[in-house]
């Protein structure tokens, strides 16, 4: 779901077929700069509103500010807008993912009561994380298992040998609260993304880097109100399925069998593909790549169970490990980057990557 502006031509085009006038009442209302746009746009549907924003740039940039607003999501958490943007900072430079119920609030422009931040960090830079929300004024909650002191459990989260917690790529969760805020810092054993396709379902499958939020699944999530059950394990599955059920969500336990699907099994997904609901954060004022698009996977069906499935992905001209749906692709892209650019390869790679899997989609390559 790409939800850039229209190129200069389609928006030229668009303006000659409706022929707006530039003085109409519909014109005004639109560029209105404290208008009662929140109120009109809370009625449009997700899909409607999609559309809405690819007409023109005026729309597009007014309901992304109006109804995709970051700030808001996370002011309540950090306080002031400097604040936000240092958090986001501070997300580029370790990597940092907020997924779970807050990002599916951001794509689904709704508040949940009491809902926590939950933000998903590598083992690597935990701690730079955790020191960023402990000098916001949050303080560590222990559980019964956990040392008193951040510090020293740190230590235990990001030992060489963690401890597991519930299998599903998750080394340890870290508490944090401030008032009646709270703040939940998952430790990945791996890489955050293989946590986050670990998920019971996929209406919880989205998520928010410093530079884009993505949505994996938005069809099935955000139109038809359909959440695949992946199976995973651990306890609490069915506790958190019942409570998307509960929000509206219907628990479906198929893939889609239909080819063109973002649903379908035996599919190549990535992050940031044609079947994706992206939007494009406000720039930070560090110009770096979004990495995360590195990440791949596909769903299986067998025995009426559905699974994601990938394999952990690390080269050592890398920072961070990643997940690949595909070894052979991403590898042999790699090779070439490798033998092109001595510097920022990670930048080059990610950029590489993602101009051969749009090739992919348009059928201009194989895979």
């Amino acid at each position: 779901m790409d939800l850039t502006p229209l190129s200069p031509f389609r928006a030229f085009y668009c303006s000659r077929l409706y022929r707006t006038p530039q003085n109409s009442p519909a014109t005004r209302f639109f560029d209105i700069h404290m208008g009662p746009h929140d109120l009109v746009f809370s009625y449009i549907p997700t899909k409607d509103l999609v559309h809405l924003m690819c007409t023109c740039r005026r729309l597009h940039s007014l309901v992304k500010k109006v109804c995709f607003d970051l700030h808001r999501l996370l002011l309540p958490f950090f306080g002031d807008a400097t604040e936000v943007e240092r958090f986001r900072l501070m997300q580029s430079l370790t990597d940092t993912l907020i997924s779970g119920s807050t990002a599916l609030q951001y794509f689904n422009r709704v508040t949940y009561r009491d809902s926590d931040l939950d933000i998903y960090v590598y083992r690597l830079t935990a701690r730079m994380a955790v020191d960023f929300i402990v000098t916001n004024g949050y303080t560590f909650d222990p559980r019964k298992s956990q040392k008193k002191n951040v510090v020293e459990q740190l230590s235990v989260s990001i030992s060489d040998r963690p401890p597991s917690y519930l299998g599903r790529g998750i080394a340890d969760v870290l508490d944090f609260h401030k008032g009646n805020k709270k703040i939940q810092v998952i430790v990945a054993e791996s890489t955050p993304m293989e946590t986050i396709l670990s998920f019971h379902s996929t209406v919880v499958m989205n998520i928010i880097t410093p530079y884009n939020a993505f949505a994996l699944y938005p069809h099935s999530t955000f139109v038809t109100k359909e959440a695949l059950i992946v199976e995973t394990v651990g306890a609490g599955q069915e506790l958190g399925r019942q409570k998307y059920v509960d929000r509206g969500w219907s628990m479906t336990p198929k893939p889609s069998l239909k080819r063109n699907s973002e649903l379908g099994v035996r599919r190549l997904r990535w992050v940031g593909d044609k079947f994706t609901w992206t939007i494009t954060l406000p720039p930070l004022t560090v110009n770096t790549t979004d990495m995360c698009c590195i990440n791949s996977w596909q769903l299986e069906n067998e025995d009426e169970t559905t699974e994601t499935t990938w394999k952990i992905w690390d080269s050592p001209v890398l920072r961070y490990k990643y997940i690949r749906g595909d070894a052979a692709t991403v590898n042999v892209v790699l090779d070439e980057i490798q033998s092109r650019y001595s510097t920022n390869l990670a930048a080059e790679f990610a950029r590489a990557l993602s101009c051969r899997r749009e090739e992919v989609e348009e059928g201009l390559v194989p895979f």
